[in-house]
């Protein structure tokens, strides 16, 4: 994968428990600043699943299952016709090359291509000290 380059725009940035209470607060700032960037209904759609499914790998696996002993941070900067979001957290990692038939039996381990299709770029890296999951939607800004 390649990395993303940082992007030159307008950033907001959130730190927060890694709870599911807290994935309303996430896709709603997601929505916000994808509108000013002229997303569309659609895009805003695929850009929420994309980030609820990087946020709650945090929420289920960075801390050990223990939901708010560690803390999540979203990134997302915009301009006009793109948005990048980051999504980063200080837990335990993962395994990158661990093929996509190999993961959790029960449903789960689909996330990362989910975001995958939805997006234009992906590069997520992950070590014993965190994991970084990020990924770029550009568009044809809306009027």
């Amino acid at each position: 994968m390649n990395d993303i380059p940082s992007t030159p725009g307008k950033t907001v940035e959130l730190t927060l428990d890694a709870r599911p209470q807290n994935l309303a607060l996430i896709r709603l700032a997601l929505a916000g600043v994808a509108g000013n960037a002229g997303a569309s209904r659609e895009i805003v759609s695929d850009l929420k699943l994309a980030v609820t499914e990087a946020c709650t790998n945090v929420i289920q696996h960075a801390y050990g299952g223990d939901a708010g002993a560690g803390e999540i941070v979203v990134r997302y900067t915009v301009e006009r016709g793109m948005v990048a979001v980051e999504v980063e957290d200080t837990g335990s990692g993962f395994e990158l090359d661990v093929p996509q038939a190999a993961s959790d039996r029960n449903g789960g381990g689909n996330g990362l291509m989910i975001i995958r299709v939805l997006t234009d770029e992906l590069n997520v890296s992950s070590a014993g000290t965190g994991t970084r999951v990020a990924f770029v939607k550009r568009f044809s800004p809306e009027s």
